[in-house]
């Protein structure tokens, strides 16, 4: 509660002033363009803003696809196989378009409650991103990646509602894995109800898509 507490009061001073209080998480009407953003993409636009980003994923499953970073973590340095890659989203001025993406950023954990991570390619030293992708690697076929990316979004929304402690609107009550941010708060939480998993059992939310979204399991006991 004391969390709920803090990102609300963030979101709420950057509501009433000038102030930027709020991390890209929890900026819903940012998310909210982002989307748009990643929506109005074709084909094209797809594969060269976030194909690499989907080649990570999918790679790990698949054999005929190649991996940006295959083996990132260095040797010894992780307690276990776990890895999520994030991957940053810049808007253009007019916050109409995706402008740039970052390079893959990994997390591992080297202990119990010890995340680390590996940083890619940041296109601008000082900026922050508009929006962040965070997903574990997921058996995913390529004409699945635009459904993918959307949904992983709608979560993301959801997220930044429910990490203020507010009920999402209708549209955004579905399971699935959105930020990082909640996803860690929900695994060591009894509380706080497991809306990352499309299994999850939360009156009023439902799993509209599902993917293989790889392994989160292992992940529980390290945060706590």
């Amino acid at each position: 509660m004391v969390r709920q507490a803090r990102d609300y009061a963030k979101w709420y001073v950057a509501q009433e002033t000038e102030y930027d209080t709020v991390p890209w998480y929890l900026n819903t009407g940012r998310l909210k363009t982002v989307r748009d953003a990643v929506g109005k993409c074709s084909e094209e636009e797809l594969d060269h803003h976030f194909g690499q980003f989907y080649r990570q994923l999918a790679g790990e499953y698949k054999s005929h696809v190649e991996q940006p970073l295959p083996n990132p973590v260095p040797e010894d340095e992780a307690i276990d196989r776990y890895r999520e890659y994030k991957y940053d989203i810049y808007l253009t001025a007019d916050e109409s378009e995706i402008e740039t993406t970052s390079g893959i950023h990994v997390m591992y954990y080297a202990g119990k409650g010890d995340p680390r991570i590996i940083d890619g390619h940041d296109p601008y030293s000082d900026r922050k991103p508009d929006g962040r992708l965070e997903h574990v690697a997921i058996d995913l076929e390529r004409d699945q990646f635009a459904t993918f990316l959307d949904y992983h979004l709608r979560c993301q929304i959801r997220d930044s509602y429910l990490s203020r402690g507010e009920e999402p609107p209708e549209e955004y009550r579905v399971l699935g894995p959105g930020t990082d941010h909640m996803m860690r708060r929900s695994m060591s939480r009894d509380y706080v109800p497991d809306y990352h998993d499309y299994n999850g059992d939360i009156d009023g939310y439902r799993a509209e898509d599902t993917f293989n979204a790889g392994i989160f399991a292992p992940v529980l006991d390290l945060i706590r």
